[in-house]
């Protein structure tokens, strides 16, 4: 289709599922978008050569993206801004319709070192930012300092002490959905867990398409971007957002997905 000649999907070959690849290069081939497989050196600086006369729409690891945010040609499809994504300003703006509304945003060095928690409280920990340093986990206050330094010694870890995180109770959750959001429109969505174990489903009710439209006429970090939705209770909160560049699509409609974000970066 002559619509979409001007652009091109660029997705990383090594590091993303062989499903989610395949989907997207099927996707691609059935609305015509042209589409490049690349594979990158993990933690490199430098990006393979591949062609770029055509505008193109980044998607693969967070190294990846990092990379392209970074090139004055490539940057503009990549749909993160790092002050945007992030649990503090997605605090600010929803409140109270955030899962972690009440939650303590501080550093691992504040947390080690005031002692604010009897030693076999249990608290659930994640990054403050959408960077991936490391997957949200429940640990007792006694455990963090030893974990933290574990975390730290990882090779091209991002992570200092002063590193901004996220500190909450434990929730009970019931379920969880990630929808895809492109100019304020949910445009696929696939359910990814069920009371904490992994269960992808195409779709999600009614009632979390409503919920996800209402908080977007108040507010969205991007054009462009994924909500993670739960079941808490009786009621719907967001978990986080992130960038669409790097989400795994568990059930989710792909084809979808690629028509709607490249209409709207061939009109933009």
């Amino acid at each position: 289709m002559k619509q979409f000649e001007n652009i091109q999907w660029v997705v990383q070959r090594n590091l993303t599922s062989l499903s989610d690849f395949e989907g997207m290069q099927s996707a691609c081939a059935r609305l015509g978008v042209p589409f490049n497989a690349i594979d990158i050196i993990p933690f490199t600086s430098t990006l393979p050569p591949f062609d770029k006369t055509r505008r193109s729409i980044i998607y693969g690891s967070t190294t990846f993206n990092a990379i392209a945010a970074n090139d004055p040609v490539l940057r503009e499809g990549v749909f993160f801004d790092e002050q945007q994504f992030s649990i503090e300003n997605y605090i600010k703006h929803w409140g109270r319709h955030m899962l972690n509304y009440e939650a303590k945003i501080t550093t691992f060095r504040s947390l080690i070192e005031n002692r604010e928690y009897p030693e076999d409280k249990l608290l659930f920990i994640r990054p403050n930012d959408d960077n991936k340093a490391f997957a949200g986990e429940l640990k007792q206050y006694n455990q963090i300092r030893d974990w933290f330094s574990q975390l730290s010694k990882i090779e091209n870890s991002s992570l200092s002490s002063e590193s901004k995180i996220v500190v909450s109770e434990p929730y009970n959750i019931q379920y969880e959905w990630r929808l895809w959001i492109v100019n304020k429109k949910v445009v696929a969505a696939s359910k990814y867990r069920q009371y904490f174990k992994l269960k992808k489903e195409a779709g999600c009710p009614d009632g979390v398409v409503d919920f996800a439209m209402d908080r977007c006429a108040e507010y969205t970090p991007h054009d462009i971007f994924v909500m993670d939705i739960c079941l808490c209770g009786d009621a719907y909160y967001i978990v986080e957002c992130g960038c669409m560049n790097g989400a795994g699509f568990y059930h989710a409609n792909i084809e979808d997905i690629i028509r709607n974000v490249s209409e709207y970066f061939t009109y933009q």
